[in-house]
């Protein structure tokens, strides 16, 4: 029994550290009534999974032992420890089930049947996986303690035996049974059989499943043959059950092997009528015959991906805009993107980083309104990553560099001189014209993967200034205190380090902060939501924030086509997060969604209304970029209603190719702001169009609004059939197929620079299109080099241009070129006007090589050969003059 105690302690202690520590964590976080919850239930299930199956284990074991034929063997502690053993475990197996017995007693009705057995989807969401989970833990439980008794029987039996030679092999022998071990044995197999009638019956359920067929969900098939056959097995799985019990009282074994028989011959001719039947009954008719299922997947995928609601809407997409639209459109001009996230957040990285150690993890986008206008933005946060530290002790990691410092931010439209971004907010402390930070520091974010302790007296790093450092405290609201000697003590062996315990330098008022990483710390708090790929930052207040989108998801919606792993989703979270002090704020913004209203009834206090969401922080709430893509990928199946349409899949769309850079990519939903078709103001949305399945040219486009009071509703904008809008591969391939853009790239790359082709944007403009595609320059060899935008592309019915600007672009094609100030455009016009110059500075020689290229252009046109030749060689020395200058 000594054994017995050590073991239980070696099992339990760690368990024990880990759940004091993440107590007094929840407890600092203000949801430990969540924590509790759950451990309560886990607790529980524990409990009544190891007192019942070491009863009925214990049962059996000691029958088996007195049943056996080998009377000397006894039920020793060594067998009772083994049962007990084997009790924890199958307590463990059953408390893994805590959400699936929590969500079966508080669910909350869908108030949607299905088609075919007539129960409310919560059946199937809720109750259905609770009855599976009960069966499933007592068949294995039921399988264990089977096992185990037919091992006792079998080796007292006669059925493994020690060969009398020298060696001592064991071999097998056919085993003898008793009367009374038959018995048991048959007993054991009856109970197993009940269980599996339950199995068969349950099993009815999932052909609101099946893939087989033109659809996912019961077809014909799966409702006319395999119904009817699962019943059947049922049925017989409990008459075989009787069998068994039967058996013990007359002693004929034969009656449960003939209906184990029986079963099987039943489930292998089930098998092969179904696959007669689909094959030769409904494949041949299948249309018809899958009519009403087909009716019922579109119906239910619909529901499962929220897109019942969206509204379809006609887009005439005419040419008749003109420059004084574009004018009077100034506020969507003005915030079309011209910055890609990627070249931006390398901008970001050569410019704002300060230090080694900072690191720009992602580019968000945003609004705000700066002076009153409504601007679109990028902004990205300063985080510390502890694993750029040059010195990378325990001290550095924990003690002393312990957090990340302000945000960078520019609009997505301004372009300084040089080319590179206007900041509204730069530098270490943050400088801005436009907002005040009060509180910069990052302690809460996306690469804050260590724990940090605080008010120690080792200095605590705030920020460079210069070549100095500027050193703080920390007082926030976060982490634990190291209050008792006892707490620090399992504190330490909680994190396994021996420094915590040892260092002088940690107090008792010292605090330690871990859960920083922003993903982690709302899984932990809330496990049972699924969270968004892309968290954001937001300024509000003075303060940083970050916003986590988090969803409700299952895989048991019937007849709705799973995306992955789900088939029902809704984003009805928008979780907060206070970089500086860890607070978390679940909000919730879809109060008709029956799983999170499951969830608000489990866990009461952990969500708040999204009215109690401060109306600063409402303002950025975003449309995720995750969800809309999934809903895109199922409408551009599921807007074929009819179901003839649809199973011959007629009018099947997809999202749209575009190049980046050299490669050909799938185009990604992107956020702008605009004004809808019919709208009065501008308001920020995510877009994405879509082609014909393996066509070119654009059918539709695809909107999500996410102002107030519009939010989460959701767009589609139809073209006229037969009329051929371009798609953004054809505008990608016109751009290629223009002779000057590509010459222009050609000699860039020849300059040893890297010309990259950010996202081409198709922006919606009263009634027409617009495609913008910013163009960027990066040295291709020098280290730490920074992307510059160069050149906007703008294209518009059959008119396309690439100039420096994009009021340049614009102008061009709506037909006010006099507007322009640059680009190949104005080189031509320009010719025999222009002198060489004394340009000193890159740009000026970079335009001297524009315009001696384009005086090469038409030189070549006229036959010129001289001219020709003369224009290339002032070109080649431009070039040469912009190399020794270190431009490539």
């Amino acid at each position: 029994m000594r054994f017995a105690y050590i073991l239980i302690a070696v099992l339990f202690l760690p368990v024990g550290i880990d759940l004091y520590t993440n107590y007094l964590w929840f407890i600092n976080i203000g949801y430990v009534s969540v924590f509790l919850t759950i451990l309560k239930t886990k607790i529980v299930l524990w409990i009544i999974g190891t007192i019942l199956f070491f009863l009925f284990a214990y049962f059996n074991v000691k029958v088996a032992l007195k049943n056996s034929l080998n009377k000397e063997i006894e039920l020793t502690g060594l067998t009772f420890l083994l049962v007990f053993i084997f009790s924890i475990f199958m307590g463990i197996v059953a408390s893994a089930g805590w959400e699936v017995v929590l969500r079966y007693f508080d669910q909350v009705p869908f108030n949607l049947a299905d088609p075919i057995f007539s129960k409310d989807i919560g059946f199937y969401v809720f109750t259905l996986p609770f009855y599976l989970y009960v069966k499933n833990v007592l068949f294995l439980g039921l399988v264990g303690v089977g096992l185990v008794v037919f091992g006792i029987y079998f080796l007292s039996s006669g059925g493994l035996v020690r060969d009398s030679d020298d060696y001592g092999n064991f071999r097998l022998e056919i085993p003898i049974f008793s009367t009374k071990a038959i018995n048991h044995i048959l007993l054991l197999g009856g109970f197993a059989f009940l269980l599996i009638s339950v199995s068969y019956l349950l099993d009815r359920y999932s052909i609101l499943y099946s893939a087989r067929g033109a659809i996912y969900g019961a077809g014909y098939t799966d409702v006319n043959v395999d119904l009817p056959v699962r019943t059947l097995m049922a049925v017989l799985s409990f008459i075989t059950a009787l069998l068994f019990f039967a058996s013990i009282k007359l002693g004929k074994t034969k009656l449960p092997v003939a209906g184990v028989a029986l079963l099987l011959i039943v489930g292998i001719l089930g098998g092969t009528l179904s696959g007669v039947v689909q094959q030769y009954k409904v494949a041949p008719d299948e249309s018809n015959l899958e009519r009403p299922y087909i009716i019922n997947n579109i119906k239910f995928t619909k529901e499962a991906y929220g897109l019942t609601d969206l509204k379809e809407v006609p887009f005439p997409a005419n040419y008749n805009l003109t420059y004084e639209d574009i004018i009077e459109n100034n506020k969507t001009i003005d915030n079309i993107r011209l910055w890609d996230w990627r070249p931006l957040r390398t901008t970001y990285e050569q410019k704002q980083e300060i230090r080694t150690y900072y690191d720009f993890n992602d580019v968000d986008v945003d609004r705000y309104n700066i002076n009153g206008s409504y601007t679109q933005v990028m902004l990205s946060a300063r985080e510390l990553n502890s694993k750029l530290l040059t010195e990378k002790s325990w001290v550095n990691t924990h003690l002393a560099f312990t957090h990340g410092y302000g945000i960078s931010m520019s609009p997505v439209r301004d372009v300084a001189k040089e080319g590179l971004p206007v900041m509204y907010v730069a530098d270490i402390p943050p400088r801005s014209k436009f907002f005040n930070i009060t509180e910069p520091g990052i302690y809460y974010g996306e690469l804050t993967d260590e724990y940090v302790i605080t008010r120690t007296t080792t200095k605590e790093f705030d920020y460079p200034k210069g070549t100095e450092n500027v050193y703080g405290t920390y007082d926030g609201k976060g982490g634990i205190e190291f209050s008792s000697i006892f707490r620090r003590i399992i504190i330490a062996a909680h994190f396994g380090s021996i420094n915590i315990l040892v260092s002088n330098s940690i107090k008792s008022d010292s605090r330690i902060l871990f859960y920083r990483n922003i993903r982690e710390r709302v899984s932990v708090i809330a496990p049972f939501l699924i969270y968004d790929s892309d968290p954001y930052v937001v300024l509000s207040g003075g303060r940083i924030y970050w916003i986590i989108d988090a969803y409700t998801v299952t895989d048991r919606y019937p007849y709705s086509e799973p995306y992955s792993r789900i088939n029902y989703i809704r984003n009805s979270v928008k979780v907060v997060i206070d970089a500086y002090d860890g607070t978390v704020d679940f909000y919730i913004f879809d109060e008709n969604d029956p799983i999170i209203q499951t969830y608000s009834n489990i866990f009461k206090g952990l969500f708040k209304p999204s009215t109690d969401m401060p109306e600063d922080l409402r303002s950025h709430v975003r449309y995720p970029e995750d969800l809309f893509s999934i809903q895109a990928s199922k409408y551009a199946v599921y807007h074929m209603n009819d179901p003839g349409v649809f199973y011959n899949k007629e009018d099947v769309w997809q999202v749209p190719r575009e190049k980046y850079e050299a490669e050909t990519v799938d185009m990604e939903p992107y956020y702008l702001i605009t004004k809808l078709p019919g709208e009065k103001k501008e308001e920020f949305i995510i877009l994405l169009p879509f082609t014909p399945k393996n066509k070119p040219n654009m059918i539709a486009w695809m909107a999500a609004r996410a102002d107030a009071p519009y939010y989460g509703e959701k767009i589609v904008y139809n073209f006229q059939k037969g009329e051929l809008i371009y798609g953004p591969i054809q505008i990608e391939a016109r751009i290629d197929q223009d002779p000057e853009i590509s010459e222009l790239f050609t000699l860039w790359g020849q300059g040893g620079s890297k010309v990259i082709r950010g996202n081409l944007l198709v922006i919606p403009v009263e009634n027409s299109l617009l495609y913008v595609e910013p163009v960027y320059i990066k040295a291709e060899e020098a280290e730490g080099s920074i992307p510059e935008l160069k050149r906007v592309i703008v294209a518009f019915g059959d008119r396309l241009t690439m100039q420096k600007t994009l009021e340049d672009a614009l102008a061009v094609v709506f037909g006010e070129a006099a507007a322009v100030e640059g680009g190949v455009e104005k080189a031509e016009k320009q010719v025999g006007k222009k002198k060489r110059g004394t340009a000193v500075t890159p740009e000026e020689l970079l335009d001297e090589a524009i315009f001696y290229y384009a005086e090469a252009q038409k030189y070549l046109k006229e036959g010129d050969w001289a001219g020709y030749g003369t224009s290339l060689e002032k070109l080649n020395e431009t070039l040469w003059e912009l190399q020794k200058l270190g431009v490539s």
